[in-house]
This record gives structure tokens, sequence and C-alpha cells, in this order.
């Protein structure tokens, strides 16, 4: 089966789904990674006595890095093989979570949360494309790619967990670098793991590499989600404003410059005929939407637990396991049932998010919260999110040909880590000013939760748009 580079598994000689479990553990710590910093957040920036904006960067930074080098390392595992490039992008990935957890300031630690985003950009885009190679049928397919959007979610919740523990367990002095320094160990069983069950993809050395492409994106993301960031921070001074207007114009050029790649066949960075998939738009647009909320809303409810009602990192990290399980269980009965119930169950899946949302809007307030009013929130919520996010990916993919599967699932992972840091910038900025700036948690907390809301809304919309 050919990927759009012509890279293709012969006869494989590895049980697939022995392949896949391995594989796997590659989105389950780069998620793990976005998320264990969440609840660590408080504890970072007493420690380095920083910013709420420099905060938002260490987080934004990793997801930069992650977005704008996906489809480079897509390519790079057509052009030296995938097995090859998905063991070097562990080891880099174990060495940059190595500088993380040594950093010794706050602008060390934002850097090497960017190269740390860089290394898992090409890393995960192998687990997808492998994912399509290996399995033929497409009801074993549906089933992986299911498996791949669980490991996405249990990553988010179990980097809450670990997070709380790593903080509270005054292992070491500075609890906070464990978070990182975890991975090291993980990093290196995966790659011994990878080397023996990873069945290597055969190589294409006519792949080109879209370099203006790349330093044409780069520049209109860092220009579009620093000021977002240090705006707030700073009172939207004119030079941020600027920086705005100059990322949208080059967003422009980038698409205009792609388009013009495409039509002379020269292997563009993002190949604009996929859009003309309309399953592919709708699934894309959906993942813009849904990400900006669950990436935020897990960034916020952190801290709003942890300063709001003052509690514990261990405890908080506690509460999300509740919301993991419903998650899985979730995940695991829409895989069998998504045929059955179609884009309804993805609309209904938005719907509880909300309904959660609406109850933390009545239960989450004053200076005290039980355990009771917490719980079924997070269960709400892990249900609804457990429910949707499997098949956002299998929505994307439906009607896309074996031939623009590499390229399609760069696309859509790169969408997917744009989406998690606008909505860390946006919605996360919105809720880390008016706390600021008011002293009411609550109050930012119920602003950022309306606009949540409305992001959920636009998903129901967009998926209302697909014709199957």
């Amino acid at each position: 089966m050919k990927t759009d580079q012509s890279v293709y598994i012969t006869a494989p000689t590895v049980n697939p789904w022995l392949s896949l479990a391995v594989i796997l553990l590659a989105p389950l710590i780069t998620v793990i990674d976005i998320f264990i910093v969440n609840i660590s957040a408080p504890a970072i920036k007493a420690y380095f006595h920083s910013t709420d904006a420099a905060l938002e960067l260490v987080i934004a930074s990793y997801l930069l890095g992650y977005a704008v080098f996906l489809i480079t390392g897509s390519r790079t595992g057509d052009y030296l093989g995938k097995k090859k490039v998905f063991i070097a992008g562990l080891a880099a990935f174990t060495i940059t979570s190595a500088m993380c957890g040594f950093a010794g300031s706050m602008d060390m630690l934002i850097i090497s949360r960017l190269l740390q985003g860089m290394a898992a950009a090409f890393t995960v885009p192998q687990t997808i494309t492998l994912i399509q190679l290996n399995f033929h049928s497409p009801a074993d397919r549906d089933k992986a790619y299911g498996l791949y959007g669980i490991s996405l979610g249990t990553g988010a919740t179990i980097g809450q967990f670990l997070g709380g523990y790593f903080i509270s367990s005054h292992l070491i002095t500075d609890g906070w670098r464990l978070i990182f320094l975890v991975n090291l160990p993980v990093g290196i069983i995966a790659m011994i793991l990878a080397w023996y069950f990873v069945q290597e993809s055969e190589q294409n050395k006519s792949t080109r590499f879209d370099v203006p492409g790349i330093v044409l994106l780069t520049l209109a993301l860092s220009l579009l989600i620093y000021p977002i960031i240090q705006g707030s921070e700073l009172g939207w001074p004119l030079w941020t404003i600027g920086m705005l207007i100059t990322a949208f114009i080059l967003l422009v050029v980038f698409v205009g410059y792609q388009y013009r790649l495409g039509k002379q066949q020269r292997d563009p960075l993002v190949p604009m005929e996929l859009f003309r998939i309309r399953s592919f738009n709708t699934g894309i647009l959906s993942v813009l939407f849904f990400f900006g909320v669950n990436t935020s809303y897990i960034f916020t409810v952190s801290i709003y637990f942890q300063n709001g009602f003052h509690i514990s990192p261990f405890t908080a990290g506690k509460y999300f396991v509740l919301q993991t399980i419903s998650y899985l269980l979730a995940s695991l009965w829409s895989i069998k049932n998504a045929v059955r119930f179609r884009i309804r169950l993805l609309q209904v899946a938005c719907l509880l998010m909300i309904i959660s949302f609406i109850g933390q809007l009545i239960l989450f307030w004053g200076d005290e919260i039980t355990p009771w009013e917490i719980i079924p929130c997070l269960i709400i919520y892990g249900s609804g999110s457990g429910l949707l996010m499997p098949s956002l990916l299998k929505v994307a993919m439906w009607d896309i040909p074996a031939s623009k599967a590499g390229a399609a699932s760069g696309v859509y992972s790169t969408i997917q880590q744009i989406a998690s840091a606008l909505g860390v910038s946006v919605l996360g900025g919105i809720f880390l000013y008016l706390a600021r700036t008011s002293g009411n948690y609550y109050m930012a907390y119920k602003v950022a939760l309306y606009c949540m809301m409305g992001y959920l809304l636009v998903v129901i919309w967009m998926l209302n748009r697909v014709k199957r």
C-alpha cells in the first residue's frame, strides 16, 4: 500500500497489532508531555517567579514546534524509512526531555520545550502513516485509528495525574523537574521495543523538502501565537498588532505558494488538493475547534482547582483519573458503535461536554468545593470527549485515498497541534488575564467556559455538513 510519496510496507513480518501497541507509545508520551505541564504550571511559575505569559509559552512553544515540523517529519519518514525516523525521533525526544528537566531558567525551559516539540513532530506522524500501511482492512484500520484516539485522550489525563503526583511526592527538591525526567526511561524502553517490533517501510529518495514552506509556516505561526500570549500581558502594544497582521499576510503567502507548488507538481508542504475533499475539510475544521477546547479546558481547570479552590496538585490529578476512566469506556464503546450512530454520535458527544460545562458554571464557585460536585462534571466531560476524539480522525480520513494518506495525516496532526496552541493562547489567555486583573477566578473561569461552549457549537454545526 502506497503513501503520497510511494512509500510502502511489503509483506508484513510483524503482527500489526503488536506493532501498533509499540508505535502508540509515541503519541501517548508526547501527549502526556503536553498535559503533564498543566497541573505543574503553578509550581513552575512559582519556582522561576515568572509571568503568566511565560507560563503559556512553556506549553505553546512545545505545541508550536510540534505543529510546524509535523509534515516535514512525515516526509523525512518517507525519505529515510518510517522505523528509522520513529526511533530517531524518540531519541531526540528523550534528550530534549532531559534538557527541560535540567533547565536553569524560564527562557531555557521555553527553548527546550520548543525543541522537544520538534522531536515529537518527527515521531508521531510515523504512527498515523504506519497504521494506514499496516492495516489493509477498513474495519481493522478503523479500530486502529480508534485506539490511536484513545491513546491521545489517555495521555492527556495520565499527564495530569503524573504532574500532580510528582509535584506533591517530594521525591526530589524541585518536583516539577520529574515531569520531564520521567521520559528518559520510557523513551529508552520505547526505542528498544520499536527496534524489534516495528517493521521498516521502503524508502523514497525522490522525496523533496519544501524548505521555503517550512520557513513561511514557522514565521507565520510564531508571529501569530507569540503576540496573542504577550498581548494580554502587556496591554496590546502596537508591535503585537503589527506581528498579528504580518502573520496573516504570511499565511496568505504560504497558501498561495503551496497552491503554486502543487500546480507545478513539486511536493508542497501542504498539498492543497486535499481540501477539495469535503469530509477532510469537515474533519479538519472540527479538529481545529475541538482541540482548541480540549487543551485549553484542561489547562484552565487545572489552574482553577489549585488557585481558585486551593486543591493540592496530587488531589487535583486524582480527580482526572475518573475523567480518564469515563473517557476510555466511552472511547471503547464509540469504536464499536460509531458506524451504527454515525455523525449524530459525535454531535451528542459535543452536547455532553456542553452539559458538563453548564454543570461547572452552576457548581464551581465560592471558596470551597466537594468531590461530589467535581466528579460528575469530569465524568460527563470525559464521556463526551471519549465519544468524539477517536472518531474525528476517521471523519477526516474517510475519503482519503491510500496515495494521500501520509500527506493527509501530516496535515491533520499539524492542525491538531495548531488548534491546541491557539486554544491555550486564546482561551487560556482569556482565563489568565481575567483572573489576574480581577482576582476573581470564578468569573474568569465562567467566561472561558462560555467561549468553549461556543467552540463546541461550531463543531456540532460543522459535523452536520457531513454527508454519509
